[in-house]
């Protein structure tokens, strides 16, 4: 018996020497990710990345994909801003009027639910649906009908330079700049009136 416990302090007491000698991997922080904003006359417009849209007819979200940027939103929200918050769900084209009210309501609720989840408060956040009639692109491509599915958080009454301040530099882009140029790439068509 004594010999066991021998044999099983020396093999612990030569793994403690082995983990502690073993160098720990250095924690890198990841940059925040590039979120377009864009100040509007009733407040600021943060629209999530074209890396984070809906696909056709569908309101569920990657959060793979979404969770870097929705977690920058969320953050953004409850540090710099207590103002009241609209996020407001859009589609394509596809289907009918109906259909596509419904599914932009239900695209503003999936991500009101990822915003509640890391802890903005409800009572700040209201949603809405707008269907296709507000494209940002044209509905005759494929790259434009994804820019359409997505959804735009408002911060109602807010400015930019107070969302933006003390914020690490090269973290948010001009929204309507970033369009613009995708359009003038040929990324993107305007959309038609």
């Amino acid at each position: 018996m004594k010999r066991h416990f021998k044999l099983f302090v020396t093999a612990v007491f030569s793994m403690s020497i082995v983990a502690c000698s073993t160098p720990v991997p250095p924690v890198v922080k990841a940059d925040p990710p590039v979120l377009p904003i864009a100040q509007l006359d009733r407040g600021v417009q943060i629209v999530l990345p074209d890396n984070v849209l809906f696909e056709t007819g569908k309101a569920d979200i990657n959060l793979q994909a979404s969770g870097p940027y929705l977690k920058r939103v969320a953050y953004l929200l409850k540090s710099k801003t207590n103002k009241v918050v609209s996020v407001e769900g859009h589609t394509d084209h596809i289907g009918n009027p109906a259909f596509n009210q419904k599914l932009s309501e239900q695209r503003a609720e999936a991500v009101k639910k990822v915003l509640l989840d890391l802890n903005v408060p409800e009572a700040r956040m209201t949603t809405i649906g707008y269907s296709f009639y507000h494209p940002v692109a044209s509905n005759s491509t494929e790259e434009g009908r994804k820019f359409n599915r997505r959804t735009e958080i408002i911060i109602i009454d807010e400015k930019v330079e107070n969302i933006t301040q003390g914020e690490p530099p090269n973290t948010f882009e001009n929204a309507f700049s970033r369009l613009k140029s995708l359009i003038d790439q040929g990324i993107l068509q305007a959309p038609e009136k």
